[in-house]
């Protein structure tokens, strides 16, 4: 993310409106960048969110992999401790991005993947139009 955000900073020379859709799950360091790039460009953040990254459901043991670092780990899904840990990590998670945009003064929309993307963009863009008049 980190690189992406930086290669946006050195590559995009003329002011311009950046969206920057990712689901934000990824190693720290990232938010200096995105701050910078919202002093050069106006930058809206588009945050994507799967419902299964907030909340397991009780599906007994299961085999969890990271789809960006192939790491796995073996779970039990059924044990109500573990499912109340990963819900208070995934509300940390929420509030610590929330956060760094608001640190960085970048306008953030979060996305369910149930959603309608186009649509909810829009309504997005014109909340903010309506709000800068």
């Amino acid at each position: 993310m980190n690189l992406l955000l930086q290669a946006g900073l050195n590559s995009i020379k003329r002011r311009s409106l950046v969206f920057v859709i990712s689901d934000f799950i990824t190693e720290p360091g990232w938010e200096h960048s995105l701050n910078l790039l919202n002093k050069r460009h106006e930058v809206l953040a588009i945050r994507l969110w799967d419902p299964h990254e907030r909340e397991l459901p009780d599906a007994g043991p299961i085999l969890m992999e990271d789809a960006e670092t192939g790491e796995q780990l073996y779970v039990d899904t059924s044990d109500k401790k573990f499912r109340k840990r990963f819900q208070e990590a995934a509300e940390q998670r929420e509030a610590q991005l929330n956060l760094a945009f608001k640190r960085a003064g970048v306008d953030a929309l979060a996305l369910s993947t149930k959603d309608d993307l186009v649509k909810a963009i829009i309504g997005f863009a014109k909340v903010r139009q309506e709000r800068r008049k």
